[in-house]
């Protein structure tokens, strides 16, 4: 997926916030850095799953 600093400019400043505060808690967790673009790449991906099994739970 590819982030650029524009799509970041879109957020609100408490998205932002909460996104370097998650990157910050991953950083503490596992000892690696993430970057923005990677931590919002796992967000989006786990939002379209989750979206997806609630779907086929409708069905």
């Amino acid at each position: 997926m590819d982030l650029t600093e524009k799509k970041f400019s879109r957020l609100s400043k408490n998205a932002l916030n909460k996104l370097e505060k998650l990157q910050h808690q991953y950083t503490q967790e596992f000892g690696d850095f993430i970057s923005k673009e990677e931590l919002m790449a796992i967000i989006v991906r786990y939002s379209q799953e989750r979206n997806n099994n609630r779907n086929q739970k409708k069905e």
